[in-house]
């Protein structure tokens, strides 16, 4: 877990003890201008970059942190930065299932929470530190939400030129038929159906709309399967059942969204659960 908030002082260290990985911890504190007991951290974060091993008395430098020291343009010492801090493990987990702008203070907190042994006020020092870095190597500020609207928006507009390209194929069809035939069955519940292909004012479509025993509309947005980057059928499925509210004039809490999918991968249901969107995964349809 990485405790040296900024990578750029990892890398004054290395060019510090360059080559021979040797200097005493005041000599090293003194260049990089810091306390000494951070010293560690900052050997600690270029070990876990990958850059330096430890051996006997001094650090060794890697393959990687040689690359690093030898390259002599600042593009390519950017690019070895940002694919070593990629790479850290925990870095990894988090950008697997999740885009850059959705690495906000919140889900990296809650991820430390959920994924390590860190408690109390650890969990939000190591969660700056992790946004430190990512802030660093990617063009996104985590903590701005101007930057990340701009950054989701860059991503938004080749996926949605994607999804619209798609018509709608045999799967998707016979996924919703069975679903709006058959409730009971692929849902799990007894559904009224109320309408299959459901127009709004806006020109979207949802693809099925149901009345619950509770009285509260069910709106299903259906995807054949679901990545953890697939983000059009839970956008879809957010904006039906907000949109459905409004026209009908009934308070959100009377309307349900559910994304229904072959397959729906856990970062994308974890998404749902945020934002009350209910996933279901129907199969032996298709």
């Amino acid at each position: 877990m990485p405790q040296a908030d900024t990578l750029g002082l990892v890398v004054k260290l290395l060019a510090t003890i360059w080559p021979t990985g040797k200097l005493s911890t005041a000599a090293i504190a003194s260049e990089l201008g810091i306390d000494r007991r951070q010293v560690d951290y900052y050997k600690q974060a270029a070990r876990i970059l990958g850059f330096v091993r430890s051996s006997s008395q001094r650090l060794e430098f890697t393959e990687a942190g040689k690359e690093l020291m030898s390259s002599t343009r600042r593009p390519d010492r950017n690019e070895l930065l940002r694919s070593a801090v990629l790479r850290t493990p925990i870095i990894n987990n988090l950008v697997r299932d999740r885009r850059p702008e959705e690495l906000s203070d919140y889900h990296v907190r809650r991820f430390l929470k959920r994924s390590t042994s860190l408690t109390g006020t650890t969990i939000p020092r190591r969660a700056h530190t992790i946004l430190s870095w990512i802030h660093t190597v990617l063009d996104v500020d985590p903590y701005d939400p101007k930057s990340v609207a701009k950054k989701a928006a860059e991503a938004a507009s080749p996926q949605f030129q994607e999804y619209r390209s798609h018509e709608e194929g045999y799967a998707h069809r016979t996924l919703k038929e069975a679903i709006a035939e058959n409730p009971r069955k692929h849902l799990g519940e007894t559904l009224t159906l109320v309408q299959v292909e459901y127009p709004f004012p806006t020109n979207d479509r949802a693809d099925v709309l149901f009345f619950d025993q509770a009285g509260r509309f069910v709106v299903v947005e259906v995807e054949v399967d679901v990545g953890p980057r697939d983000f059009p059928g839970l956008l879809q499925a957010l904006k039906y059942k907000h949109m459905l509210a409004m026209i009908t004039s009934v308070p959100a809490t009377k309307v349900r969204g559910m994304l229904v999918a072959r397959s729906i991968a856990s970062a994308m249901k974890e998404r749902a659960r945020d934002y009350e969107v209910e996933c279901k995964e129907v199969s032996g349809v298709v």
